[in-house]
């Protein structure tokens, strides 16, 4: 039997609920003095340098708070300048992101380690499908919200 599709959004919204609860606590576990915003600065130069521009843009907020935002990072050595104007990742700062990763994995683990031997297939089937829904989302333009 088809779930209703309000039932399998109501059952979606819990799984984005559980794995933003898993980031979090992946991210207090490994780098607590890493503010969220921050971490999000560090995840919008992950894989490339870009100008503050790009960044404000990525993230949806103003220029200026992109630039306090990266001029804090600078400063605890998680980013760096690099010419003409644009910045990327240290060391450390792709270490802040890994160590996150690894240790959600691990929790993600923990929790699907409780699944029965036979639903763990179902499970991987329905959150790679999920995935293939969802990613295409992520690359379309934010519009600006009025609130």
């Amino acid at each position: 039997m088809e779930p209703e599709p309000a039932g399998a959004e109501l059952a979606a919204e819990h799984v984005a609920a559980s794995m933003i609860q898993l980031w979090q606590r992946a991210h207090e576990d490994v780098a607590p003095t890493v503010a969220e915003e921050q971490m999000r600065g560090l995840l919008a130069l992950e894989g490339e340098q870009a100008g503050p521009e790009r960044i404000a843009r990525d993230l949806g907020v103003s220029l200026a708070s992109v630039r306090h935002l990266l001029d804090r990072l600078e400063r605890r050595t998680l980013v760096r300048r690099v010419p003409p104007g644009e910045f990327c990742l240290t060391g450390a700062g792709k270490c802040v992101l890994e160590a996150t990763r690894q240790r959600r994995r691990q929790l993600l683990e923990q929790v699907l380690v409780t699944a029965a031997p036979q639903d763990r297939p179902v499970l991987r089937d329905a959150f790679n499908q999920l995935y293939g829904l969802v990613s295409p989302l992520a690359r379309v333009p934010r519009s600006r919200s009025p609130l």
